[in-house]
């Protein structure tokens, strides 16, 4: 039980400082961040992102829009997103299913007007596996592939006891646990 305490606290206190970072004042193009936490067979997977990366001729969200048909355009285009498996790729003998998946944006640099009307992206997921000690490595390839100005991930979690902290790049999409 203490396992999954530390987990969600390392899950809440990396999100804040996400958060605090993002809102600090900048607005980073092309870094993306990933929480990974596993606590027997449950894996949870928190995958965060400027949400221009949802549009699909590049930094749409800097067209001016009302806020409101904005927020709701990318929520819709991020609700598209049903699968984790469409940013990370498991080994599939770990038989990992998805049993809850949420998405959320939220405003940052609302104390800036040049800033005002970005968002950051969230998804977040909790699989269960049948078989957790198959998961040797975790690939990131298909987020290199959906977002064309993505140029680093940057991964941090607990697997069972032991940390893990990294940075991916295009070259190098994949980690071994």
């Amino acid at each position: 039980m203490s396992h999954i305490t530390t987990a969600l606290a390392i899950t809440m206190i990396s999100g804040a400082v996400f958060a605090e970072q993002r809102n600090a004042g900048s607005h980073v193009h092309g870094l993306n961040h990933a929480t990974i936490v596993l606590e027997g067979n449950r894996l949870q997977i928190a995958y965060e992102f400027p949400a221009e990366q949802l549009g699909e001729q590049g930094h749409e969200e800097h067209k001016h829009e009302e806020h409101g048909d904005k927020a709701h355009e990318l929520s819709d285009k991020l609700e598209a997103i049903e699968s984790v498996f469409a940013i990370v790729s498991l080994p599939e003998n770990a038989q990992c299913k998805e049993t809850e998946v949420t998405h959320s944006l939220t405003q940052v640099g609302v104390s800036d007007t040049k800033l005002e009307g970005h968002h950051d992206a969230l998804i977040q997921v909790i699989l269960e596996c049948r078989a957790p000690e198959n998961l040797t490595n975790l690939s990131f390839e298909p987020a290199f592939e959906r977002f064309v100005d993505l140029e680093k991930i940057e991964v941090e979690g607990v697997m069972e006891t032991e940390a893990l902290s990294i940075t991916l790049t295009s070259l190098s999409s994949s980690l071994e646990l």
